[in-house]
């Protein structure tokens, strides 16, 4: 019969090894439990280390107690505990993330502790215009955040990682930006690549680097409102896929969210005639940036190209710029996913449908002097590589079919001699200056090239990813990080986004009289006047700095407590008045 258990706390010290050779040396107590049979664990604490290549342990310090544990009575009523944060700049961040629904949709779709992370990361990228993450570390004990306990280097990257497993959270997040966008929703879709040196990320791959800065790369592709200025999803691709065949997935994501009567807006990376049938089946509207040395496009550019020097055909907000549309009916196919007995088609087989689309074709005088003066360029370049000796296996592919089109060399003996193929360059130069966009819900030209150059707007969002959110490397290990990581960023753009949209709007309203005595005076219009002026030669960044002057200084007692704020000018209180960000 066994020895029954006496039920005493036993200590015992533990060699715990670390990643990074250091041994901890661990003082565990422990009970065992007769219920469950097995040691419990009391108590645990460190109580010292053994350095990697040493034997002598050093001993931790005594931890320190917080002041509310610290009670001596010969300590006078009066003495004083302070404290002082910097709170200008964070107060507006904290004013944004509400009126715009960012912290709503954060704090709806995961944990509070999470969610507050996540808030915290985020604003901590905007209010730095995007310093790396280990430097929250120190700049969070002077800038309040929503997470109060301390972010380090393993809080946010063990958050990475938690975050980009967590797809519902992110797809509720894109779904609460999408809700309020309408019923014709007016979405740029576009992409970028993030340089990376990770070995350890299996979408980093070759492929065409926007930084050309030869590394590999991961591709991220988005979806941006261009009505709201605001970004409303993405998601990420191996480096080396091309833009054309993403478009079927991004009109899936849509339509899980709920969103079924987008408009979207593409350049002619996305141009393909399978993407236009995955379009008009999923009934998206679209407009597109074709290629005219397509066949059927440029077939109708020759026959049109009269019409361009017409008065009536310029565009009325840019005159330089002459269209002309086309109404075609055009031929479209894609494999069936299911059978059809009407049509007796099986799953994989071509189903042929015929749909109408617009056809704008465009013209721009100056565009073509641009566009001849590069291609000459480029060719008296390449004719100067030829004479001196340069040989075809040191140019590209691209510079070797221009040698082969619109050169013409001839070798006598060692010597060459180079000149231009007049008659392939001028068949070339015909067409400078056009181009074409195509649409199936766009029958104006001049407002569907209105609302092309608007998609222009997911251009600077993903600049600003990459120079306000540090988003030009991917800095993390693992594919799950990385989409966690790129979660934070997306979040800080939407700030960034939103806030801008704000400053934008208040630009194009102050110093205007709007029919109000006690507003429309002199006094009150050069206040505006002034403050206009600033925000016009201030980024982003720098008005927000600009606010981190702005410090928060309690003081308490055991008999009273006070606290005080910086004070501030005029100018800016005018400022926080028109964002409606409460009073410090």
């Amino acid at each position: 019969m066994p020895k029954k258990s006496s039920c005493e706390i036993k200590t015992r010290t533990i060699h715990q090894p670390q990643k990074n050779g250091d041994i901890y040396v661990i003082e565990r107590q422990t009970r065992y439990d007769p219920a469950k049979k097995y040691n419990v664990v009391i108590s645990s604490r460190i109580i010292g280390k053994i350095p990697k290549g040493q034997e002598t342990m050093v001993a931790t310090r005594p931890k320190r107690r917080s002041r509310e544990k610290v009670t001596n009575p010969a300590v006078s009523p009066y003495a004083v505990a302070a404290s002082r944060k910097k709170v200008g700049m964070m107060d507006i961040i904290d004013h944004i993330g509400k009126i715009s629904g960012i912290d709503e949709a954060v704090y709806g779709n995961t944990d509070p502790g999470t969610a507050r992370k996540i808030l915290s990361l985020a604003r901590y990228l905007l209010a730095t215009n995007g310093q790396t993450l280990p430097g929250i570390t120190a700049w969070q004990y002077m800038h309040p955040l929503p997470y109060e306990d301390g972010i380090s280097e393993d809080t946010y990257h063990e958050l990475f990682g938690q975050v980009g497993r967590d797809e519902t959270l992110m797809q509720n997040f894109f779904a609460s930006r999408l809700k309020d966008l309408g019923d014709r929703a007016l979405l740029a879709y576009d992409s970028t690549t993030i340089s990376t040196c990770s070995s350890q990320i299996p979408e980093a791959r070759y492929g065409f680097n926007k930084a050309h800065d030869g590394r590999e790369t991961v591709k991220l592709l988005a979806l941006y409102s261009v009505g709201t200025r605001q970004p409303v999803a993405f998601t990420k691709q191996p480096g080396n896929q091309p833009d054309v065949i993403t478009v079927e997935n991004a009109l899936k994501q849509l339509s899980a969210i709920g969103i079924d009567k987008a408009e979207i807006i593409t350049d002619n990376g996305y141009y393909s005639e399978k993407n236009l049938a995955e379009l008009l089946h999923a009934h998206f509207g679209f407009i597109t940036l074709i290629k005219t040395s397509i066949k059927w496009v440029r077939k109708e550019l020759d026959a049109h190209l009269d019409d361009f020097r017409s008065t009536s055909s310029a565009c009325p907000f840019d005159t330089d710029t002459h269209c002309v549309t086309i109404m075609r009916m055009q031929e479209f196919s894609r494999p069936r996913r299911y059978a059809s007995q009407k049509k007796g088609l099986q799953p994989g087989d071509e189903d042929r449908f015929s749909r109408r689309v617009y056809l704008h074709l465009y013209f721009n005088p100056m565009r073509r002097v641009e566009q001849d003066s590069l291609f000459d360029k480029d060719l008296f370049e390449l004719k100067n590589l030829i004479e001196t000796g340069s040989t075809e296996e040191e140019l590209s592919e691209s510079a070797i079919e221009k040698v082969h089109r619109y050169l013409l060399v001839r070798h006598h003996g060692q010597r060459c001699t180079v000149a231009f193929n007049e008659r392939a360059i001028a068949a070339k130069k015909k067409y400078h200056g056009y181009f074409a966009l195509v649409s199936n819900c766009e029958k104006d030209a001049p407002e569907c090239l209105r609302k092309y150059r608007a998609r222009e707007t997911i251009e600077f969002f993903f600049e600003s990813g990459k120079q306000r959110a540090d988003g030009s490397r991917t800095r993390v290990w693992s594919s799950e990080s990385l989409m966690g990581r790129m979660f934070v960023q997306f979040v800080a753009l939407c700030y960034y986004e939103y806030l801008s949209e704000q400053i934008r709007q208040l630009k194009l309203s102050l110093g205007r009289e709007n029919g109000d005595p006690a507003h429309d005076n002199k006094d009150t219009l050069d206040r505006e006047d002034r403050l206009k002026s600033w925000l016009k030669n201030t980024p982003i960044y720098l008005v927000l700095q600009w606010f981190d002057a702005v410090e928060e200084v309690k003081v308490s007692t055991k008999l009273l407590s006070k606290r005080w704020t910086t004070e501030i000018t005029g100018r800016d209180q005018l400022f926080l008045d028109k964002l409606g960000v409460p009073a410090f």
